[in-house]
């Protein structure tokens, strides 16, 4: 509600042409076509969801080290995104022009848009961090996918033009810039702290929900990786069927704990999502707590998995065993 309230008084403005190339564009195809369910899908590829799987992808199972780095990347771009959409407070396409159709369930405000710069942020963030690999398969996901994320957002009528193009300028100058501080500072407590500092100015005028749940994400972050870094020292693996179960196991976690504390709360103050600012600040304690347990106490399993799989067999030689 609160953020069907801020963009019904947001700032409406376009430059020209904008509105005529999105009518364009869904003129092509509506909904229920082939276009429709494609751009839905590619929309898909830029959402927390997926993103937060490809760092959990590479964190938990093939590079943990590599893993911090774009996880943090994304992070970043999660902060700074809401910091500069709270700040202009442009509507959505489709509140502006009611000819424009409204073809994902989307609200709150339009510029920049989040889902092209944290795509940016994560996919040309992991070719960034694996450009020592020279993969031309990273290099094409890095540049394709968040255009495709982009242009999808267009055609659904989530965003216009000029939103998607500020997103991935965004979302590529965080990774630029976050990667050129991993190689300046040579204490990355440094970076984590000073991100937390810029994304306090967020509590006194963001309104709208993704910027309390990405400051809740990055202070889970920060003392997920400082945990893990002192207590857990969990080990890599490069067996594909480890990496899919950890994966698989840590995002049911994940968004299991983000219910479980949502129905505790809700069952001891069940009209918490009246109360703005308790809402807001459980929002972030809630993501907190969630990030934290999946990058520093989650992993602690895995070393007690490893004696499980050597019992039942599942590890077939030494050479295996020393890749877990």
């Amino acid at each position: 509600m609160l953020q069907l309230i801020s963009a019904a008084i947001g700032k409406t403005w376009s430059i020209v042409g904008e509105n005529e190339f999105i009518l364009w564009f869904q003129s092509l195809a509506g909904k229920g076509s082939f276009l429709y369910y494609l751009m839905n899908f590619l929309s898909v590829l830029g959402e927390e969801t997926v993103l937060v799987a490809i760092v959990g992808l590479i964190y938990w199972g093939i590079d943990k080290t590599r893993g911090e780095k774009i996880g943090f990347t994304m992070i970043a771009a999660t902060i700074f995104n809401p910091l500069i959409k709270n700040a202009v407070c442009r509507t959505r396409p489709f509140d502006a022009n009611k000819q424009i159709q409204n073809l994902r369930d989307v609200d709150g405000y339009s510029f920049p848009s989040g889902h092209s710069a944290n795509s940016a942020a994560t996919y040309f963030g992991t070719a960034y961090v694996y450009k020592d690999k020279r993969r031309w398969w990273l290099i094409v996901c890095a540049v394709a996918l968040p255009l495709l994320v982009a242009l999808s957002r267009t055609y659904l009528g989530a965003h216009y033009p000029t939103d998607v193009i500020v997103g991935l300028l965004l979302g590529t100058a965080t990774v630029l810039f976050v990667q050129t501080l991993y190689n300046l500072v040579p204490n990355a407590c440094w970076l984590y702290a000073g991100l937390s500092a810029i994304g306090l100015a967020g509590f006194f005028y963001c309104t709208t929900e993704d910027f309390f749940t990405a400051y809740g994400l990055l202070v889970g972050f920060e003392f997920g990786i400082l945990f893990e870094k002192k207590i857990t020292k969990f080990a890599n693996t490069k067996v594909i069927w480890r990496i899919v179960l950890r994966v698989a196991a840590g995002g049911g976690l994940f968004l299991g704990l983000n219910e479980a504390l949502k129905l505790i709360v809700g069952a001891i103050y069940p009209a918490y999502g009246e109360n703005v600012w308790f809402e807001r600040i459980f929002r972030t304690l809630r993501y907190a707590i969630v990030t934290f347990t999946v990058i520093g106490v989650y992993p602690l399993l895995f070393a007690q998995t490893e004696k499980l799989w050597e019992k039942l067999g599942w590890l077939k030689n030494k050479a295996e065993q020393n890749k877990a």
